[in-house]
């Protein structure tokens, strides 16, 4: 049986998500938003430079499933960057979804 990762309560603007469901579908979503977490920690840890923006507004609560180490190394890195998650989620939701074909 393969573990079912940690739940992970990230609070966002509901286009935001909205656009992700839309871009994966409901099925993938967890995978997607690993995908995206892990992949602007991927370009941080080869030193790109990342300018997040302050996430202003309403916000609705997503909770979403990842690997343990995944989130350990999101949560190791959060402060370093002086960031809340949301902000953090928020930045790699967007780069995540830019880099998309059509989204």
């Amino acid at each position: 049986m393969r573990p079912r990762g940690v739940k992970l309560g990230l609070f966002l603007p509901p286009a935001l998500h909205d656009r992700m469901i839309a871009a994966t579908g409901r099925s993938g979503l967890s995978a997607a938003y690993a995908q995206a977490l892990a992949d602007l920690l991927d370009r941080l840890d080869a030193g790109e430079v990342i300018a997040f923006a302050a996430v202003r507004g309403v916000k609705k609560r997503v909770t979403v499933r990842i690997d343990q180490a995944l989130c350990d190394r999101l949560r190791a890195r959060l402060p370093t960057l002086s960031l809340k998650i949301t902000d953090f989620a928020c930045a790699a939701i967007d780069h995540h979804l830019s880099s998309q074909p059509g989204a």
